[in-house]
């Protein structure tokens, strides 16, 4: 299976974050799985596929989700679950191999249901969404933790259009 996904991930030529320029984004990683981060600290929410649904539906005209893969979980997934995250008009899956804290630091936000990149984009003051509610970060201001799905799209709206004071985020 790594092999099989390896190759395909590699033949699909996914884009770095050199290829998206200045396009506003919102950055998911995904989760290896199992894994401890996903799991234990989110025992009330832990599909990922449902979480990508749900902020693609809900992201606001050209904006785009960027969704990365985790490389240990290369080979986990679903025969189809890339092309079905290709599916959707307004998600990239980008190439695994990008830096993971570079995309955090371009992203105008991070949407994660745990682990160490919503950790990585509060500590840089960056707005994020979580669905997981046993963070160490949830305790920030500019941190929005998902309890009822229809909250989403406020809280992409508030991330993505000035809602949350950047310099203030920094600081906390």
């Amino acid at each position: 299976h790594i092999w099989r996904d390896i190759n395909r991930l590699t033949r699909m030529k996914l884009p770095t974050l050199d290829d998206l320029g200045d396009k506003p984004f919102v950055f998911f990683p995904l989760h290896t799985e199992p894994e401890q981060a996903l799991q234990a600290l989110s025992p009330e929410f832990l599909h990922q596929h449902a979480a990508i649904v749900s902020i693609a539906r809900d992201l606001p005209a050209g904006v785009i989700l960027v969704v990365k893969e985790h490389m240990t979980a290369v080979g986990r997934r679903s025969e189809n679950f890339y092309d079905q995250l290709r599916d959707f008009r307004n998600v990239v899956l980008m190439d695994p191999l990008e830096f993971g804290l570079d995309v955090v630091r371009k992203a105008n936000a991070l949407i994660t249901i745990s682990g160490t990149a919503g950790t990585e984009a509060a500590v840089l003051g960056k707005p994020v969404i979580t669905f997981g509610r046993h963070n160490n970060y949830d305790f920030l201001p500019h941190v929005r933790v998902v309890t009822r799905e229809e909250d989403l799209r406020g809280y992409l709206d508030e991330a993505l259009n000035g809602g949350i004071d950047l310099e203030k985020a920094k600081l906390d």
